[in-house]
This record gives structure tokens, C-alpha cells and sequence, in this order.
């Protein structure tokens, strides 16, 4: 292990943020094949994917083209012919401390300790042992709450388990317990600011934060720092945990791109297959990460981005990618669910009155705004409350619906329009 002194100790959460790259290739391929065999003897679901493969030649990141890709979005079929985890996991499912549910549905399982490798992100964002953290990241039936709350705990920070909603009651909560670290959406951190100057309740003890699930514009990340919280962001999914995360150098300035978690190997693949791009070329993300109980191999995020290769100002000795930079079909997050072509579809599916659907998404004083446009001869407000409530209960977001008459939908094929900006 070789450690590299940037004189400003302290910064980095344990030795392995500044080994050598060559280094670090060793460890993250040290018995890889093995590793995979072991996987395969256990998990009916990988030894399917991964069948009529010589895996005794897997063994370094050039050999991973050799195994295909398993895709994020073929989950839900994959669950539902081997419920629930698609038998992806290495042990019974009923042995995991948790369970949790997306939209999809895709469920996933969670374990004990820091099972999400959050803490070096957190860390990096500033939170250190002692602390208070304000968790506003859900705890309803998703995992990011609790992602969260591990790591905090293993830094040795307190939790405030704030979750979404009761905007007033958590003013009050965050004015008298006084936390100093933010964690959630960046939209909600804005809503809590805007509203505590509303109701002139004092939350100034919030000074930095890690964000997510959701795209962060500079003019937000603006706005927030003129209200006094100095805030990174991450990037995950659930089942993998931190994919990346932003890092600051020692005068505190924001570094580029988003540094690789440790424990995850990341590659970035040309859409529609199995190869790996060079640094500066967008693809698609693909991750690995090895774990005795829910391991992930070649998991193709769908989410789109690109490797910067030069070293960080911040120290850490890892790749970087450029953020996140969009999908690579039409999904896409939105207030931290993603949301599918099917799962937009299923609107017309239980509406018969409806003949085609667009959901657009846009930015409104720096917040996400989504709307659903639906074609119908129907033009009343008990249909446009129906849509919506359906909505909110298949996909736990609340939209704005509107409805047009048959052609004013542009025929260009997309059923999800994002125009938000995302860097």
C-alpha cells in the first residue's frame, strides 16, 4: 500500500484513496476468477448469465468484455421469473436485515454495516465523526435513507432520520437539535432554505452536505452556496451504492468530475455493447463490484458519462468520470425515481380514454418540473385528477397533468423528454 502525503492530512477517509493505480488494479483483480467461480457455484442467476464462459480467464479489466452486460432495466423480468432478487443474491433472501422496493417494481436487499460504501463519499463532503447529519433521503421502502444512515454511523456521526415531507415540523427539528450536515435531494435542501426564511426559522447550523438522486445544475449549486451550505453530490443506485462522488482540494474549490468509489470497477461501454470506450468518450456507465451476498457483474446502469484520466487536485489517486450525463435510452431520474418509457406506457394501458402520453421534465426556479401531456377526446378535470392520482400511487410523484386534443403530441418518438440542463 503506498500512501502519498498532498499536506493536507486528514482529508481522506483511509489509505486506500491514494494508492498507486497499478496498485489498486491488483487488489480490486486479486483472485477475481475465483471470486466469480465462487459467485457461480452459489447464484442459480449468475450461473445462467454467466454460463459457457471460461471464467479461469477473467482476470483483469481488459478481460471483462469477455462477460456480457446485465442490464438495470431487464431486472423486473428477471425478479419476476426468480422472485424476488432474479437469484442474483448468494444467500436467502430472508436473511438479508432488509428488503426494499422501487418503482419497476424492482426490489432490492440490504445488509448490515456500511453495505453501500457511502462513507468515503461522505467523508470527502466534509461530515466527520461527532456530528450531526440531517437525513432527508426517503426511509419509505427505498434504500436511500438507510444507505445514508450506515455510513453516517460508521464516520461515528448522529443521525436525524428526517425522510421527505412535514416541511414545517423539520424546520423546527433542524432549529432546535442543530445539525450541521444536509444529506437528500439538492431540490428539497432549497425548498427547506426558501421556506425557513418564510416562516423566519433559524436552520443556519445546516453548513455542508452531500446530495443526489437528482440532476444538480450550477445555478442551484449557486443558490445553495449563497444561502451558506456548501454541498457535493454523489452519484448510485441501489444496487450497487456509491458509483462516484465530487471531492474538493485543500483550498476547498470543487475538483472536476466525480472521483470512483474504491470498491467498485467502472467502465464506460459503447451503447448496445460489450465494449469499453477510451477516457473522453461518452458511454454508457457498467460497474462491477464483488460482494459475498448481492454481488453485481457488468451491471449496465443505462446512465451515460465519460473517464477523465489526470490525476485529482484533490489527492485521491482513483479515475474520475465527468458526471452524470444523461441515459443512454429514454429513462430517466426524476426527484429521485427513475421513471421508464413502460412505466409512462402504463398510462395508456389503464386509460382508455387515452391515445398517447409524453412526460416532459424541465427546470422551474431551479427546481425539477415534470408534466405529463396526454392525448384524449376527454377534455375534464376528473380525468386529469384520475391520471394524476395514479400516478402518484404507481410512482410516488406528484406531477402536473395536461390534457390535449389527438395530434398536438409532436410524433418524434419519445415518450420521456428531459430538457433540463445537467452540468
Amino acid at each position: 500500500m503506498v500512501v502519498k502525503d498532498f499536506g493536507f492530512k486528514g482529508s481522506f477517509f483511509d489509505k486506500n484513496e491514494t494508492l498507486e493505480r497499478e496498485v489498486r488494479e491488483k487488489v480490486l483483480f486479486k483472485n477475481f476468477s475465483q471470486r466469480i467461480k465462487n459467485i457461480v457455484d452459489v447464484s442459480k442467476g449468475w450461473n445462467n448469465i454467466l454460463s459457457g464462459i471460461d471464467l479461469s480467464k477473467i482476470n483483469s479489466r481488459e478481460d471483462l468484455i469477455q462477460l456480457p452486460i446485465t442490464k438495470k432495466s431487464s431486472f423486473p423480468l428477471l425478479q419476476k421469473n426468480a422472485f424476488p432478487f432474479g437469484n442474483l443474491n448468494t444467500k436467502p433472501y430472508n436473511q438479508f436485515p432488509f428488503m426494499f422496493a422501487s418503482p419497476g417494481p424492482i426490489y432490492e436487499p440490504g445488509n448490515k454495516n456500511d453495505f453501500w460504501n457511502m462513507s468515503r463519499s461522505l467523508y470527502a463532503a466534509g461530515l466527520r465523526e461527532k456530528d450531526i447529519a440531517y437525513n432527508t433521503f426517503s426511509y419509505h421502502l427505498g434504500p436511500a435513507g438507510i444507505m445514508m444512515q450506515q455510513a453516517c454511523n460508521n464516520i461515528g456521526c448522529t443521525v436525524i432520520p428526517g425522510g421527505i415531507g412535514n416541511t414545517e415540523l423539520q424546520l423546527e427539528t433542524i432549529k432546535n437539535l442543530r445539525p450541521s450536515f444536509y444529506l437528500g435531494t439538492p431540490s428539497f435542501l432549497k425548498i427547506l432554505l426558501e421556506k425557513s426564511k418564510e416562516k423566519k426559522i433559524d436552520i443556519s447550523s445546516l453548513k455542508k452536505g452531500l446530495v443526489g438522486a437528482e440532476p444538480f445544475p450550477p445555478p442551484l449549486r449557486e443558490k445553495l452556496a449563497e444561502e451558506g451550505v456548501d454541498v457535493v453530490q454523489m452519484y448510485g443506485i441501489a444496487e450497487i451504492g456509491c458509483i462516484a462522488y465530487e471531492t474538493k482540494d485543500s483550498r476547498n474549490n470543487l475538483t472536476e468530475g466525480m472521483l470512483i468509489e474504491e470498491d467498485v470497477i467502472l467502465e464506460i461501454v459503447r451503447p448496445g455493447t460489450s465494449k469499453s470506450l477510451p477516457p473522453g468518450e461518452v458511454g454508457e456507465i457498467v460497474v462491477t463490484k464483488i460482494n459475498s451476498d448481492y454481488p453485481m457483474i457488468r451491471l449496465g446502469t443505462g446512465d451515460l458519462s465519460k473517464t477523465i484520466i489526470d490525476p485529482s487536485p484533490c489527492g485521491r489517486t482513483n479515475f474520475r468520470i465527468h458526471g452524470w450525463m444523461g441515459r443512454a435510452d429514454q429513462s430517466t431520474k426524476f426527484k429521485g425515481i427513475f421513471v421508464t418509457p413502460d412505466q409512462i406506457n402504463k398510462i395508456t394501458d389503464s386509460f382508455k380514454e387515452i391515445s398517447k402520453v409524453k412526460f416532459v421534465i424541465n427546470t422551474k426556479e431551479l427546481l425539477d418540473n415534470g408534466e405529463l401531456f396526454c392525448e384524449t377526446n376527454i377534455h375534464d378535470v376528473e380525468l386529469q385528477n384520475k391520471v394524476k392520482e395514479f400516478f402518484k400511487s404507481n410512482f410516488k410523484l406528484n406531477i402536473n397533468v395536461s390534457l390535449v386534443k389527438k395530434g398536438d403530441i409532436l410524433n418524434d418518438g419519445l415518450v420521456i423528454q428531459d430538457k433540463r440542463v445537467l452540468n
